[in-house]
């Protein structure tokens, strides 16, 4: 019976929709397929449907992922057929459907190929985080020799100890490479901010300014910048708080199918030049007064860890929202035998009560 599909969203499509929609006699007679820039995932109790090109996502019973499996491609008159006392039921769900754009008709659907979810990227790191608690030669070596071989275009730049001059030297190097954007983190001191808003005004590569161990944010913070409560490593998680940090976009869609995108082609560069995956790592993969980054980029442990992706992680890959999120709770093992991945940091989404813990 179609109601197995459909009892669960009944009550929300008597309630949603307009009664302008008809399916007259053209559309009957043809095959219907989801649009190939929407994507079905489907989690522990339920799914969404994501549209990355309007960058909207639509939560749906599992049962109807189901459905549209079985059905896709298939005449809509045959719907009707197969299920004949269901057709309020079935006409609601088509309706729901085609108000959203997320399918259409032709007579022959064989004819729109799946968009691919192939991911490559010609470089081999992407984002380096940095402590600028390294001698200053040492940063002008490894930003005018090291950098540009390796196509990065994030810079993270990481102090607890506020020096502008070591700042503006610092981006003094980055100038000739081909680094596109620079996100600075600082620890907070009162009134730091005035000699940053003009140094962010002169630097169009800088697109963030954070501030974290904020211990109080009041209202006249400079709105240029982000102040967090929160610790170092708390921040560089990017710990999601509700649905807007979601990241809908068809090249981070096919990035999550198979990496970790908080951590995917990253490294950590420590106050001592120690090389590493994240800020927490206990192991190192060299220093940068001696090591080829291209080497550390073909480690084992390295590609490894940049492959946990959210399939591999508990109670993420039971989340309908593992491929649109961003958050960065570093996995670990508790055993090597262990078939998925731990996280020291609880999400604030429960996928098996589909709640959010701050609503």
């Amino acid at each position: 019976m179609l109601s197995h599909y459909f009892i669960k969203l009944q009550k929300q499509l008597a309630t949603n929709f307009t009664n302008h929609f008809i399916l007259d006699v053209l559309m009957i007679d043809k095959k219907f397929k989801l649009f190939s820039n929407c994507f079905m995932v489907k989690g522990i109790n339920r799914a969404i449907i994501l549209d990355n090109q309007r960058k909207n996502f639509y939560i749906l019973p599992n049962q109807i992922i189901d459905f549209i499996n079985e059905y896709s491609g298939k005449r809509i008159y045959d719907l009707f057929q197969d299920f004949k006392n269901d057709k309020v039921i079935l006409k609601k769900y088509i309706r729901y459907f085609f108000n959203n754009e997320l399918i259409f008709t032709d007579n022959d659907t064989n004819l729109y190929p799946p968009i691919s979810n192939n991911f490559d990227r010609p470089y081999k790191i992407e984002t380096i985080t940095l402590d600028l608690n390294l001698p200053i030669l040492t940063l002008k070596n490894f930003f005018e020799v090291k950098v540009d071989d390796l196509g990065v275009s994030c810079l993270k730049l990481i102090t607890d100890d506020f020096n502008f001059k070591k700042i503006v030297d610092t981006l003094h190097f980055v100038d000739k490479s081909k680094i596109k954007t620079i996100v600075i983190f600082i620890k907070y001191n009162i009134g730091i901010e005035t000699e940053l808003v003009k140094l962010r005004k002169k630097n169009s590569r800088i697109t963030e300014i954070i501030f974290y161990d904020v211990d109080k944010i009041n209202d006249s913070a400079v709105k240029k910048f982000i102040y967090e409560k929160k610790s170092l490593s708390e921040v560089l998680s990017m710990k999601i708080y509700n649905h807007h940090d979601f990241v809908l976009s068809m090249e981070n869609f096919n990035e999550s199918l198979i990496f970790n995108t908080a951590y995917n082609r990253s490294i950590f560069i420590d106050s001592d030049g120690d090389i590493k995956r994240h800020i927490e790592d206990q192991s190192i993969f060299g220093n940068i007064d001696i090591t080829n980054l291209n080497d550390v980029a073909d480690n084992k442990d390295v590609r490894e860890f940049w492959a946990i992706n959210k399939d591999k992680i508990f109670v993420c890959k039971d989340c309908e929202f593992r491929y649109i999120c961003p958050d960065g709770s570093i996995p670990y093992k508790l055993k090597e035998t262990d078939p998925f991945y731990s996280t020291k940091i609880n999400c604030n989404y429960d996928p098996y009560k589909n709640l959010w813990n701050n609503a």
